[in-house]
């Protein structure tokens, strides 16, 4: 996946699938979610950082966005 596909896959996320009461809208979410963490991993991490952390920053208000910025795994 290049870094423009990675963005637009980012850009369409729900980032509130994990607070629905469907559970087909959080199975849909969570795997979304799991094919940008897979396609993350053979991308430069900087960039997916700052792409990840710039679509955070456009949709959620202030308070919450620390608990939705993209971590690594350890």
């Amino acid at each position: 996946m290049t870094l423009e596909e990675f963005e637009q896959e980012v850009n369409r996320h729900d980032l509130t699938y994990s607070y629905s009461d469907d559970h087909s809208v959080w199975q849909r979410g969570s795997a979304h979610y799991a094919n940008i963490r897979k396609a993350a991993d053979g991308l430069p991490r900087e960039d997916v950082e700052r792409i990840w952390n710039a679509m955070v920053d456009k949709r959620l208000i202030e308070d919450v966005r620390p608990q939705f910025y993209w971590r690594w795994p350890q």
